[in-house]
């Protein structure tokens, strides 16, 4: 008996790090274990844990915890010792991950990179309690701008970030043209615009004046600090708008139309990608063709115009056209 038992004691712990992976130790190794006899029998036992993967019955518990918490496994109405797979919530089909799916992930974690910063970790948590990604060859690659620092920590993020989710006011301190500055501020978005980061906000309302959403670059945010006794409740624009927008020069009132005409040379651009807020084609032609937009500010388009140059011109309004000559004649001279 007393032999037995060592005999066992020895085939688990092992003699050291080799054996034990060589066995089946390894938390991911009891997973899949866990997984293989859900498949098969559609439900499991503590006990069976116990004696196939040769662990403690605390260990075994500890195992199925998660699965019972995402409500994997359910208890038997009928046999206390038994947990069944819940097919009604979750199906095999579903759970399993394809070498596509598998890739796709890769690439998103990829991606994720680029922005960096809590961004990446988010991404690489959430894909890690799914499944491991190894470092592997995959059919996507995107070539996107590198960002210089993509692992910089966002100051003061963990308080803006539970200030947005839970609607707190917050009393904002920045950089000012002049002196720092301090307002109260109803934080509502992060913002990634052209590899910078900034926070979108809104003022206090103020009597016969609309609110706008305000932008604030990152680096000059100084402080914050949480008013966890004053909320708010985000406006229903406030969604609309920054799903509108295609870089900071924006906001509520899209009340200026702008017309362009386009050389059909870079179309397939256009019919592709939104690079105007709101954009769409409303005329083509045998050479040209026309895009209508609708802007807050002469911003929202002109890095745009002044890219695609010299296959766009600007057919109205006449203020914009003026503002797109003083740019190319500053250039100029």
């Amino acid at each position: 008996m007393t032999t037995r038992k060592k005999t066992t004691k020895t085939l688990v712990v092992g003699t050291g790090d080799k054996n034990r992976v060589q066995k089946f130790n390894t938390f991911r190794w009891q997973v899949f274990r866990l997984f293989s006899i859900l498949y098969a029998k559609k439900y499991v036992r503590v006990k069976t844990l116990v004696e196939e993967l040769e662990i403690s019955e605390r260990v075994a518990q500890r195992l199925m915890a998660p699965f019972k918490e995402e409500g994997i496994l359910t208890r038997d109405d009928y046999d206390q010792g038994k947990w069944n797979f819940n097919e009604a919530r979750h199906s095999w089909s579903k759970m399993l991950i394809s070498d596509h799916d598998a890739s796709a992930m890769a690439f998103i974690c990829k991606l994720s990179k680029v922005l960096g910063g809590q961004v990446s970790k988010s991404v690489s948590e959430a894909v890690g309690k799914a499944f491991q990604i190894e470092e592997e060859d995959y059919p996507y690659f995107m070539i996107t701008a590198r960002v210089k620092s993509p692992d910089m920590e966002l100051p003061f993020f963990q308080d803006l970030y539970e200030a947005i989710k839970n609607k707190n006011k917050v009393a904002l301190t920045y950089k000012s043209a002049g002196a720092d500055k301090t307002v109260k501020a109803w934080p509502v978005s992060f913002i990634l615009c052209e590899g910078m980061w900034y926070l979108g906000y809104l003022l206090e309302p103020e009597k016969g004046k609309a609110q706008e959403i305000r932008t604030i670059r990152y680096g000059h945010i100084l402080k914050i600090e949480t008013l966890l006794t004053e909320t708010f409740e985000k406006p229903a624009w406030v969604k609309k708008t920054l799903k509108e927008a295609r870089n900071i020069w924006f906001n509520r009132e899209r009340n200026t139309k702008v017309v362009l005409e386009i050389d059909n040379k870079i179309k397939d651009y256009f019919q592709l990608n939104e690079y105007f807020p709101l954009q769409k084609i409303t005329s083509e032609g045998k050479d040209t063709f026309r895009v209508e937009t609708q802007i807050t500010n002469h911003f929202e388009v002109i890095p745009n115009i002044l890219r695609f140059i010299p296959f766009i011109k600007v057919v109205s309004p006449q203020s914009l056209k003026e503002d797109i000559l003083e740019k190319v004649k500053e250039y100029l001279n």
